[in-house]
């Protein structure tokens, strides 16, 4: 999907750090967006902020963990843009505590965000994106979480490998039916954002590499090597344990 300008995305998440940092980098592209977040007074103020400096913007109060509030926004992209070609699920909080010691409240709270948020976008949205007839693309925000097993950050892990296993099938099924939609999955590390304040790589440069991974129809993005060394370790061990059942056998 070469051609950004003039098209119309939705972003959730986008009063602040990466999803804001995504809106700014399609709307310096020409591109039409509504930004989507739970903070309504924080994304109005940044939609009112970037309409003064040009920008075709159209902020929504949007809660993703609720599936009618989702529907709402579909509607409001649609109604006020007619169409709809790039959705980035990026909306996402994050709870710790001790896997069996967090109460089922606290692990509703962070799935019903980051996994069924994403799921209810891709309910939403996708049927938007092939109702408009052109290419588009779906970028779902994940973590480093989604190829390593954190401590202590049970429910977003959990949360967060399963937003990499739906962009996987969603890219299947779309695939499948020879949709021109692409898929992307977004791996963040140690981003500087309200979340992880101490973190070493811009928000902004994440949204370049969202920009680049649309444009070129990037399956996977890493932001950079944070637990690199973790990662190879625990996809090596799970490679090893595959082996065991499919390496030479011993009998005579």
């Amino acid at each position: 999907m070469e051609r950004l300008e003039g098209r119309v995305a939705v972003v959730t998440g986008a009063a602040s750090g990466i999803g804001l940092a995504t809106v700014e980098a399609f709307v310096a592209d020409g591109m039409r967006v509504v930004m989507a977040d739970v903070d309504e007074a924080g994304v109005r103020s940044h939609a009112a902020r970037l309409a003064e400096l040009g920008a075709d913007v159209h902020p929504v109060a949007a809660d993703v963990s609720d599936p009618d509030s989702v529907d709402r926004l579909g509607h409001a992209v649609v109604e006020r843009y007619g169409s709809l070609h790039v959705a980035v699920n990026n909306a996402g909080i994050v709870n710790g505590g001790r896997a069996w010691e967090l109460s089922l409240g606290e692990w509703h709270r962070v799935i019903d965000v980051n996994l069924w948020g994403v799921i209810h976008g891709v309910h939403t949205f996708v049927p938007l994106i092939l109702d408009s007839g052109e290419e588009g693309h779906v970028v779902n925000t994940a973590s480093m979480a989604s190829v390593l097993a954190i401590g202590s950050l049970g429910p977003y892990t959990v949360a967060k490998h399963g937003v990499l296993g739906l962009s996987d099938v969603l890219r299947a099924d779309l695939s499948a039916v020879g949709a021109p939609i692409g898929v992307s999955v977004v791996m963040p590390g140690m981003i500087r954002t309200g979340m992880n304040p101490v973190g070493t790589v811009e928000a902004s440069e994440v949204a370049d590499r969202v920009i680049d991974a649309i444009r070129t129809d990037r399956d996977y993005v890493f932001t950079d090597d944070h637990d690199a060394r973790g990662v190879v370790t625990r996809l090596g061990a799970i490679l090893a344990a595959k082996a065991d059942l499919t390496g030479p056998s011993t009998d005579d």
